[in-house]
C-alpha cells in the first residue's frame, strides 16, 4: 500500500512577509547604489574643478612671466622679442637712474606710467607692498601700472591669449627703484634723494582665463640692472 504524501503547509501570511522583506532589501541596495553614484559624481566634479584651477593658475603664471620679460624690454628701451625696431613706441624719456620715478617725484608713489619711488630713508625696502597696491588698485595707492605691451609692442599685438585663443585679462606691471651702493656691498640703504645706479624691482600681475571674479591671479617679482 503506497504512502500518501501531504503537501507542505504554509503559515498564513508567510509568503507575503518574505516578499516584503525582499522589497525592503532591494530598496536598501538601491539607496546604497544611489549614494555611491552621487559620491562618485561629486568626487569627479571636484577633481575636474581642481584640474581646471591648476590649469588656470598655470596660464596666469605664464602670463605673469611674459609680463616680467616685457618690463625688462621696457627698461632697456627696446621692442619685445620678435618685434622689429620701429615696430613699437618706447618711452619718450628712456629710463635712467631715478629720473621720472614717483608721482611728480613724491616718495612712496608711482608715476602715471608705472615707475615707483620708495621712501628714501627706507630704501631698499623689500617688504614694501606699495607696488602691489598700485597693481591691484589697493586703497591709498598713488600712480598707475603699465599694461602689457604698451612700450614694447604695436597696438594691434598687445593681447595675451589662452591656449584656446581667447584674449586674457591684460597683465600689468610696475618698476620700482632700489638703490645700489656698489663697492661689493650689494643692496644697501641710501639716504640720498637720487640714486645714480639703482637696481630695479619689477612686480607683475596676471590672471587666468576664467571670469574675472573666479580667475587665478599670480603676482611675480624680479630684479633687473641696466648696468649703469
Amino acid at each position: 500500500m503506497g504512502t500518501l504524501l501531504k503537501p507542505d503547509r504554509v503559515a498564513p501570511g508567510g509568503r507575503g512577509r518574505q516578499q516584503g522583506a525582499a522589497l525592503i532589501v532591494s530598496l536598501l541596495l538601491l539607496a546604497i547604489v544611489m549614494l555611491l553614484a552621487t559620491a562618485g559624481w561629486q568626487m569627479g566634479t571636484q577633481e575636474e574643478r581642481m584640474v581646471g584651477q591648476q590649469r588656470d593658475r598655470a596660464i596666469a603664471f605664464e602670463a605673469a612671466e611674459a609680463t616680467l620679460r616685457d618690463a625688462e624690454h621696457d627698461l632697456m628701451g627696446t621692442c619685445a622679442s620678435g618685434i622689429a625696431a620701429g615696430g613699437c613706441t618706447p618711452r619718450t624719456m628712456p629710463i635712467n637712474g631715478e629720473t621720472g620715478f614717483g608721482n611728480a617725484g613724491a616718495e612712496n608713489t608711482c608715476s602715471p606710467d608705472g615707475l615707483c619711488l620708495g621712501v628714501t630713508a627706507e630704501r631698499p625696502d623689500f617688504s614694501s607692498r606699495m607696488p602691489i597696491a598700485v597693481l591691484t588698485g589697493g586703497a591709498g595707492a598713488v600712480g598707475l601700472p603699465v599694461e602689457y605691451g604698451t612700450f614694447t609692442r604695436p597696438v594691434t599685438d598687445r593681447d595675451i591669449r589662452s591656449p584656446g585663443g581667447a584674449n586674457l585679462w591684460r597683465p600689468r606691471y610696475v618698476i620700482e627703484s632700489l638703490c645700489y651702493a656698489g663697492g661689493g656691498q650689494g643692496m644697501t640703504g641710501s639716504f640720498v634723494a637720487s640714486c645714480p645706479s639703482p637696481i630695479y624691482r619689477i612686480t607683475a600681475v596676471a590672471r587666468g582665463m576664467r571670469q574675472t571674479d573666479e580667475a587665478s591671479e599670480v603676482i611675480l617679482q624680479s630684479f633687473f640692472s641696466l648696468g649703469n
